[in-house]
């Protein structure tokens, strides 16, 4: 609990699988009521629920793309962020800057 509140380890990449489940799972529900619409409306005018049916599908992927997007777009910020700090403590150990081995830490070769 003590490393909560000295921001020493970062807590985000460990929730990150969390929130893109939150979005998919938040994706499927919206889309679900976008085809129940469809359904709905597709009593009384078949073309117009159609194309609600085809919307709910459309926000079915969308929202499943849109969520992985976002999430590793936040997991590049923290490769970033490592990348970074590895090169900050390579540079002070060695007293070089720009020197770099074979394969860095998280760099995939």
């Amino acid at each position: 609990m003590s490393q909560l509140f000295k921001f020493d380890s970062l807590i985000t990449p460990s929730i990150v699988k969390f929130v893109f489940y939150f979005g998919v799972l938040c994706s499927v529900i919206g889309a679900l009521g976008v085809l129940a619409s469809g359904m709905r409306v597709m009593q009384y005018q078949s073309v117009l629920g159609l194309a609600y049916i085809v919307g709910g599908i459309v926000v079915i992927v969308g929202g499943i793309i849109l969520s992985r997007v976002a999430t590793e777009m936040i997991l590049v910020m923290f490769m970033i962020r490592d990348e970074l700090a590895w090169q900050r403590q390579n540079i002070q150990s060695t007293g070089k800057p720009g020197v770099v081995p074979a394969a860095a830490p998280g760099v995939a070769s």
